[in-house]
């Protein structure tokens, strides 16, 4: 018998189909790491230029980000997105937050042109707080601390609303970890403060 009778006539026409298919979604795959990069790297460039108070770069940063997110949700449907995307946007996330807490004093979840992973919200929100401690540091070595007060105060709002999400971790990868590293966080810049306060009550 011959042998090609063993196959069917289109078995290598659905071949090359497939080989089609993955070239694709490898293509769009290495697309989509370039990307989720420069969204991360102006993303975090923004939370930098909060942190030096150069608010207007900040913004600048992210205004170029919300381009490159744009150009990412037209992969939004590829079983490659998620994954890809998540740690880029949650980045993203955390420099939107971050600058809202600072510069317009005041917490909110911004809403977004582009659908982001709730995952990443949660975890970007969870992420903040440790720059606020940063950022909060810095004022109490410039004895701002009814500024310094305000923001622990945001620390606390967001670790006690995140506490409640107890999700597992293939629903909301990293976050619990993440709010063990925020009550930490959270309990050392308490410390810092109420040594600050007592400080400046001693000078005065």
């Amino acid at each position: 018998m011959n042998v090609d009778s063993y196959f069917d006539s289109d078995f290598e026409k659905q071949l090359e189909t497939i080989r089609k298919k993955l070239d694709e979604i490898d293509n769009a795959r290495e697309e989509l790491l370039r990307l989720s990069r420069e969204l991360r790297r102006k993303s975090t460039l923004a939370i930098s230029n909060v942190h030096i108070g150069n608010v207007e770069e900040a913004k600048n940063l992210l205004e170029n980000a919300k381009e490159i997110l744009q150009k990412i949700d037209a992969y939004k449907q590829s079983e490659i997105y998620y994954p890809i995307t998540r740690d880029s946007m949650q980045e993203f996330v955390e420099a939107v937050v971050f600058l809202e807490t600072v510069n317009e004093k005041r917490l909110k979840i911004p809403s977004f042109d582009v659908d982001i992973h709730p995952s990443s919200i949660l975890t970007g929100m969870a992420d903040v707080v440790g720059e606020l401690r940063r950022y909060i540091l810095d004022l109490l070595r410039k004895s701002e601390i009814e500024e310094a007060e305000r923001l622990v105060k945001i620390m606390e709002r967001i670790y006690f609303s995140l506490v409640s999400f107890n999700y597992p971790d293939k629903i909301v990868p990293g976050l619990r970890g993440k709010i063990d590293m925020m009550r930490l966080s959270l309990e050392r810049t308490k410390s810092d403060l109420i040594s600050a306060m007592l400080i400046t009550k001693f000078e005065e």
